[in-house]
């Protein structure tokens, strides 16, 4: 049996000098290092950038022009009679400063309002990701101490299991006991190592999905300290709970800010009915050569206004407003849709952390009674009152209620999250409240990776 071998793998001590990486601490590295965060906030800084884009098509031009031609043609007999003669080629070379002021762009002011309403869509999906984030990394956090949990019961089982198999093993020797209950504790014994096995497994996945969002990390973290207690949420009733959810989950706003920028967006189309009216004005040098008496050498200048006005465009136009009415109708559903999933999303976390006091109680009313039923089991069977069997079952029965208890304690914290997030109300406030719960840890449960 390799049992010591595990248990040095999995439980070495801390130096004293050396911090567990707390909850909050875990977030802050997430922040600094997960590249899909680093993406949203790039993406928000790329969106912000639109307004000065639109703002663009309301302010002047100004754009400078030059060119140089050269023209050949046949030489004119009448008009070198009468002394008009041109040359045959002459070569002309111009260049202007030409400035456009809009006067009436109706589709750039409409396009420059739906520009400002997908900034404040931008802030609520950057708010929206954010969130998720904070629960995203917690959730991750969190499953890593569960799991670390779960490896120190299961190897807890496996340990006192292999132990008695030792002891039936030599009572078997002796013939005190018969061969069925050896092979009844071997069977027990086979199971927690299997489940000591996968439970490793989990573990490291756990720890590798954290660490993509924080990345690498040498550290243990902190654990759940032993005299954590079930809080009540606040406020205490689910309607309360819902009317938060109604003024403030994200997924309602973004729905809102998405209607408003859809029919945004059919003004803009609707827009481009309208004629547009520029003013221009250009300044301006003309050279000529050879000269001639139909030169235009010099300075020019001239300004005026421009009008232009699509009158038809093969019906695109049509189509395109009609295609923003639909959207507008479809950012409707849309916005039903995240209502209902809002209402139905905080009532079941709210439900679930309700419930969860319940549950802690109860799992750990059944963790007690089973681990003194074990004991008193194994008392018994000294004494020749219990069989092995009986013996095993109350000492597997004492491991799950156990595993069932530590459970309940990181789904309550995970519940407590998915509230928050449900009603929009989700902060780093949240994990500084957390990590009041974290402690030092006594040993380091991470798992030496190959």
């Amino acid at each position: 049996m390799k049992i010591k071998y595990v248990f040095c793998t999995c439980a070495l001590l801390f130096s004293p000098w050396v911090l567990a990486l707390d909850l909050v601490e875990a977030y802050e590295r997430a922040k600094q290092s997960d590249p899909a965060w680093k993406a949203h906030q790039l993406q928000y800084e790329a969106d912000q950038l639109n307004l000065g884009i639109a703002s663009g098509n309301l302010l002047p031009t100004v754009t400078i022009t030059g060119n140089v031609t050269r023209k050949n043609q046949g030489a004119n007999d009448a008009g070198s009679s009468a002394g008009f003669g041109m040359p045959e080629s002459v070569t002309s070379k111009q260049i202007a400063l030409t400035a456009r002021q809009p006067l009436f762009r109706w589709d750039a002011w409409e396009g420059l309002k739906q520009v400002k309403t997908s900034i404040h869509l931008s802030e609520l999906n950057l708010r929206q990701q954010r969130q998720d984030h904070i629960l995203k990394v917690a959730e991750a956090y969190f499953n890593v101490l569960r799991q670390q949990a779960l490896t120190v019961a299961n190897l807890q089982e496996e340990k006192a299991l292999s132990e008695q198999l030792k002891m039936m093993d030599a009572k078997l020797k002796e013939g005190l006991v018969a061969k069925s209950d050896v092979s009844e504790a071997n069977a027990q014994y086979q199971n927690a190592r299997a489940n000591r096995m996968a439970t490793n497994v989990q573990l490291v996945l756990a720890q590798e999905q954290l660490q993509q969002l924080i990345g690498p990390y040498q550290e243990s973290l902190a654990v759940l300290r032993d005299d954590f207690e079930f809080q009540k949420p606040v406020p205490s009733s689910m309607q309360a709970w819902e009317d938060l959810a109604l003024g403030q989950n994200l997924g309602i706003l973004i729905a809102r800010m998405q209607q408003r920028y859809a029919e945004d967006k059919k003004r803009v189309e609707k827009a481009a009915l309208y004629p547009q009216i520029e003013a221009v004005g250009s300044y301006g040098y003309n050279k000529q050569s050879p000269n001639s008496i139909m030169s235009q050498d010099g300075q020019f200048d001239q300004v005026g206004v421009e009008m232009s006005w699509n009158i038809y465009t093969g019906g695109r136009t049509q189509k395109s407003i009609k295609q923003a009415s639909v959207n507008v109708k479809k950012s409707d559903a849309e916005l039903d849709a995240a209502i209902r999933k809002a209402s139905t999303d905080v009532k079941q976390a709210y439900m679930q952390v309700e419930t969860d006091q319940s549950k802690l109680q109860a799992r750990k009313a059944a963790m007690d009674s089973s681990a003194t039923v074990s004991k008193a089991s194994q008392a018994q069977y000294s004494e020749g009152l219990k069989s092995m069997v009986d013996v095993l079952l109350a000492q597997r029965n004492a491991f799950s209620a156990k595993q069932d208890y530590l459970n309940a304690k990181y789904d309550y914290l995970v519940h407590v999250l998915r509230l928050k997030a449900a009603v929009g109300k989700l902060t780093e406030t949240d994990l500084d409240e957390m990590n009041v719960w974290l402690a030092q840890p006594a040993v380091d449960l991470r798992i030496n990776k190959p």
